[in-house]
């Protein structure tokens, strides 16, 4: 069968919409994060905000790998498949909403959530929760589940002797330059969930802004603003993180509000508490936005269209924008310093400057997530 140009391109335009929510839709699954700069220059500040003397020295010549590392979920894993992304890919975010719930409110044991609300109705839209793990997302537990694998080696440490001579130093099936490598590996990838609890649109079912009216925002708040921030971004976060450090150590309770998740005390707790904070941003962010027109959000012969918002370039905006991206990246940035510092500690402080292995992790194996049973098994649904 032949088509002339004509016919085809009358076909091309019958199936655009469909088009259109098929990308709207793939471009959701892929903005993930705070993109690339966002979660490396969260990373690379962390690492000036350990406090741990023996950690510090020996990441501060790796914050380009810890960078690396807390972008592998999005640049790495991301594209592995159907089947990696089914669970990985909720993990970025969570949402509070659907169950009926605040931040504050949602409960920290993940089994216990499955059981209460598996079969419930969804408070955010019609129609049941069939899965927890897809539809609520599991950031902070996704966090917590790195955590624990960094800090699952203690009595290997006591037992790995420390590389005597060059040759040690570059066998990778040395004990001790195992541990070292799987420890700093689990602290960056970590490294990735703690950013995402700090982009505060990934706390809420309407995470593009479409139910708001501002369709679209996600990638445009998170990458192209955040891209379009000057070159002392990194230095800007850190200072702002030596005074959240300073402010948790302190008395002043009105300082002591904004720090809340530094004075926790397990990772899920300090995961909910730096929640808590994100998602209150959401209304600011709104309400900076510069919508040129409006998004529109319709539904069309069982189709649900989207048409994202017209925005000013984001370089006329980040003045507006930057002093809240400083705090929110601040916040990540210095509760995965924490975290770092407490694996550390956990560990039993192992003498880490004897490591002078020179492999680079690029693509670390993708890790299944611990905390689901084995019998979930719906697809995800949006993000």
């Amino acid at each position: 069968m032949i088509f002339n140009k004509g016919f085809m391109t009358k076909i091309f335009k019958a199936a655009l919409p469909i088009i259109t929510l098929l990308m709207s839709s793939a471009l959701s699954q892929q903005t993930l994060a705070w993109s690339g700069r966002g979660h490396n220059t969260i990373c690379e500040s962390a690492v000036f905000l350990v406090k741990e003397e023996g950690l510090k020295k020996f990441l501060q010549g790796r914050g380009h790998i810890m960078g690396h590392l807390c972008n592998v979920p999005d640049i790495h894993w991301k594209n592995m498949g159907s089947e990696t992304n089914k669970y990985g890919s909720p993990a970025h975010y969570i949402d509070p909403e659907i169950l009926g719930l605040s931040i504050a409110q949602v409960p920290l044991n993940y089994t216990e959530i499955i059981k209460t609300y598996t079969g419930t109705k969804n408070k955010f839209k019609e129609g049941t929760i069939f899965s927890i793990p897809t539809e609520l997302g599991s950031n902070w537990w996704r966090a917590d589940q790195f955590f624990r694998r960094a800090t699952s080696s203690t009595e290997r440490w006591k037992n790995a002797p420390i590389p005597k001579g060059s040759k040690e130093e570059q066998d990778n099936q040395l004990p001790f330059n195992q541990l070292v490598s799987e420890f700093y590996i689990n602290l960056g990838l970590m490294g990735h969930f703690v950013g995402d609890n700090g982009q505060p649109i990934h706390l809420t079912a309407d995470y593009d802004g479409y139910k708001a009216g501002h369709g679209g925002i996600h990638a445009y708040f998170e990458e192209a603003v955040v891209s379009a921030l000057p070159y002392d971004l990194m230095s800007n976060i850190v200072q702002k993180g030596l005074q959240l450090q300073k402010d948790a150590g302190g008395k002043n309770k009105s300082k002591l509000k904004n720090v809340t998740f530094l004075n926790e005390k397990t990772v899920l707790e300090k995961m909910r508490a730096l929640g808590v904070l994100s998602f209150a941003d959401i209304p600011r962010i709104y309400s900076l936005d510069p919508v040129i027109k409006a998004s529109i959000l319709k539904e069309e012969k069982g189709l649900l269209i989207k048409t994202p918002a017209q925005r000013k370039d984001p370089s006329t905006v980040t003045a507006a924008y930057e002093k809240m991206i400083v705090i929110e990246m601040a916040r990540s940035a210095t509760l995965l310093a924490q975290l770092w510092d407490m694996a550390y500690v956990q560990v039993g402080r192992p003498s880490l400057d004897a490591y002078r292995n020179y492999v680079y992790p690029f693509t670390p194996e993708f890790v299944p997530l611990d905390y689901i049973p084995a019998a979930e098994s719906e697809p995800s649904t949006h993000k």
